[in-house]
């Protein structure tokens, strides 16, 4: 018996990465998993390895910056299972600027990604998991949010500390039917922590960078009714770099 079986979950930023990662573990715990992403081919081949491992998945290309796209989402989501229990808002841009090189164009796209991707993604769901008393969404903010970034640019840190104090309003909005709780990960080793300097691994205490499947673990638990008493959490997976 899995962890999330007879459950919906839609996953944004699913294509790869931590996205991918959630996805294939969700489904191998039960879930009916849809995959939305930006790149459709990206979302077609996470579908396609849940299917492979005797899932069931749904592939949708999803702008969450675009309200009309979301609701798409959404509606799609409905059609094809008839509900949705859970959302990841996973769907994340990163960058390296500085305060005094970062573009205005750069730091509203940070912005729209990921803070009101976030917003419009939770509000999509809310309905639906208010009707049937049951929900769970579980943010990606970073370990960026608390340290105002060790790597991680100014319009990138404040993007993700926005999601995080907004995962505590969300969490007090929609209780006590649904649970809104946070990962904020240190240094993964995924395609946007390639270029991180080594230093800052070395100075983790655990000694190397996370892993994916880490983090995917986490997103589980909080997806899952064994956290069924936890909500406006934000949980650090950092491997020690940063404990509060």
């Amino acid at each position: 018996m899995g962890r999330l079986d007879g459950k919906v979950a839609v996953i944004t930023g699913g294509g790869q990465g931590i996205g991918r990662t959630t996805a294939v573990m969700f489904a191998w715990e039960g879930a009916r998993v849809v995959v939305a992403d930006m790149r459709l081919e990206m979302a077609r081949q996470t579908a396609q390895e849940v299917e492979g491992r005797g899932g069931e998945a749904l592939a949708l290309q999803t702008d969450v910056t675009d309200g009309e796209d979301v609701r798409r989402m959404v509606a799609a989501t409905l059609e094809r299972f008839g509900q949705v229990d859970v959302l990841v808002n996973n769907a994340g841009v990163f960058s390296v600027y500085s305060t005094e090189t970062c573009p205005e164009e750069e730091w509203d796209r940070i912005f729209r990604v990921n803070v009101k991707g976030v917003f419009l993604c939770s509000r999509a769901v809310m309905g639906p998991m208010r009707e049937r008393k049951t929900g769970a969404i579980i943010n990606l903010s970073s370990l960026a949010a608390k340290t105002g970034g060790l790597s991680a640019s100014p319009p990138y840190s404040a993007s993700k500390a926005a999601v995080a104090c907004y995962t505590w309003s969300l969490a007090k909005e929609l209780a006590p039917h649904v649970r809104v709780n946070a990962v904020a990960p240190g240094i993964i080793d995924t395609e946007m922590t390639q270029n991180h300097p080594a230093e800052l691994v070395a100075r983790t205490p655990l000694g190397r960078k996370g892993r994916p499947q880490e983090v995917a673990s986490a997103i589980l638990f909080l997806a899952s009714d064994e956290s069924s008493f936890i909500t406006g959490e934000i949980m650090n997976i950092n491997g020690g770099l940063f404990m509060d």
